[in-house]
């Protein structure tokens, strides 16, 4: 049976006290989650090693606040994790002020779902992902967040530190913005 991440939390605030530190319970968090840490870094970065970069920056700041996080009454870790990745990458495209999201033919073609997808469906990827490409950076992360993502409304607040109602003005006026977008394509 696998540990919750409760479990797993909990343990791994033992082991950091540890001397010397274990991280065992720490690694087995990380391994959890790390896809979804690698799949948000990815979706802001075009660059391999920024969108790495930032992944092991969070990973240091989720290691270094495990003493600090309280265990989630809803016993998932997901929401801290979220809302670290997702401000790590925030902060490194702030310092770096470079436009995020670039895709490359590389980018575009990781994106896919499958080869067998046909010629036409890959081309509506394509302009769909430029679209989303040529969104401000505040409506960007709604679509990443809420539609790529699927995180509900709540975790989106957490992560972002905003309330709800903008969250969801947010959201609206980057579909609007992103259904304005592909509807000038065709």
């Amino acid at each position: 049976m696998n540990p919750t991440d409760a479990q797993l939390l909990a343990t791994a605030k033992l082991e950091k006290l540890m001397t010397p530190p274990v991280t065992g319970a720490f690694e087995s968090i990380l391994l959890k989650y790390e896809k979804l840490i690698h799949y948000i870094a990815r979706r802001y970065f075009s660059c391999w090693e920024d969108a790495l970069d930032a992944s092991q920056e969070a990973a240091l700041k989720i290691y270094n606040g495990i003493q600090q996080v309280e265990i989630p009454k809803d016993g998932s870790l997901k929401p801290w994790i979220c809302t670290i990745i997702t401000r790590t990458c925030l902060d490194a495209v702030r310092k770096k002020r470079i436009q995020t999201l670039e895709l490359t033919e590389e980018t575009i073609q990781g994106s896919l779902p499958s080869a067998e997808e046909t010629a036409t469906a890959n081309e509506r990827v394509r302009e769909i992902l430029d679209a989303i490409q040529k969104l401000p950076v505040e409506f960007r992360i709604m679509i990443i967040l809420r539609d790529m993502q699927g995180l509900p409304y709540e975790e989106i607040t957490k992560i972002l530190n905003i309330n709800v109602g903008t969250v969801k003005s947010r959201l609206s006026r980057a579909r609007a913005g992103l259904k304005k977008l592909i509807e000038t394509k065709e």
